[in-house]
């Protein structure tokens, strides 16, 4: 039996490390160890770590900014995938933006106003990565990742590369198949002026702030809204903000926000998530689904 860890510092065009803490890569700043991280620079790269995983019986998991995500405080017993260096550029052509699927969702909108390109400034401030974007088709204010994907490049669970050029842009559902990771998209624009780009960031930054409890650590909406209705306004009617578990709290400025005030742990932020499905089936009937991905856990 080869040594895991050996094989996975094989890779090329990748750097491998042992027990990583995943609360260090979490934006709610919880979760134990991942047994293994790798970081791959390139497409060859990713494809080899699926297949090394693969032969090892590793599971695989890929992280962005571990903002849709909760780790369990056991941590992840497999191998966490990282896009670095040429998967997270971003750069004009035209009218196209180029980006790579570990490119962060901030540098995207940047290079787009700084190039001239609008279209992406709903994406400002949400604390994700283009692959992240293009998994959950994320969206902000009546507007959505597949409005302006043009193309996106994956890698499949073999190992192979797909392009695709046509998406269906239903509510945070991703935009390509399961288990393919997004290694490159492209975005569509069209050209303004730098100030009105900057002038609409704004407006959105200012949005956020005024709504989201920003500067706490969250992982951004728990729940998804369901059909016709808010999940935040579901949860506040049930009278649950401000309710807490531990550490983890349903914060008061945005009730789908769960915050982490310093000392929460992930079995925290579980059941005070379960609490609040709980109560929400049973006032209103409304059975909520789960926004952020559970890592790590034995029951969804």
């Amino acid at each position: 039996m080869p040594d895991p860890f050996q094989s996975l510092r094989g890779i090329g065009d990748a750097t491998a490390q042992r027990d990583v803490l995943m609360a260090n890569c979490t934006t709610w700043k919880v979760g134990g160890p991942a047994r293994f991280m790798v970081r791959a620079g390139s497409v060859g790269a990713v494809g080899e770590t699926i297949k090394v995983a693969g032969d090892l019986g590793l599971p695989l998991l890929v992280l962005g900014r571990g903002s849709n995500i909760l780790v369990s405080d056991r941590g992840f017993d497999g191998v966490v995938l990282c896009l670095v260096g040429g998967l997270a550029t971003v750069r004009a052509d035209g009218e196209l933006l180029v980006a790579g699927g570990g490119a962060l969702l901030e540098s995207v909108v940047v290079e787009a106003c700084d190039s001239s390109l609008c279209g992406l400034e709903f994406m400002f401030g949400i604390p994700g990565t283009v692959g992240g974007a293009v998994i959950m088709n994320a969206g902000a204010y009546s507007h959505w990742t597949a409005e302006v994907l043009a193309e996106a490049r994956t890698v499949n669970e073999d190992g192979g590369e797909r392009r695709y050029q046509r998406f269906d842009g239903k509510y945070r559902q991703a935009l390509v198949p399961e288990g393919e990771i997004v290694t490159q998209a492209t975005f569509h624009l069209v050209a303004d002026s730098v100030e009105l780009i900057r002038e609409r960031m704004n407006e959105m930054r200012d949005r956020r702030r005024a709504n989201q409890p920003l500067g706490m650590a969250s992982a951004g909406s728990v729940f998804k809204n369901p059909p016709g209705a808010h999940a935040g306004y579901l949860i506040d009617r049930c009278g649950l903000s401000g309710r807490r578990v531990g550490g983890a709290v349903v914060s008061e400025k945005h009730a789908n926000f769960i915050v982490n005030r310093g000392d929460a742990t992930a079995s925290d932020i579980r059941q005070l998530m379960g609490l609040v499905s709980g109560e929400v089936r049973s006032r209103s009937g409304i059975q909520l689904e789960l926004e952020v991905k559970l890592v790590g856990f034995e029951s969804g």
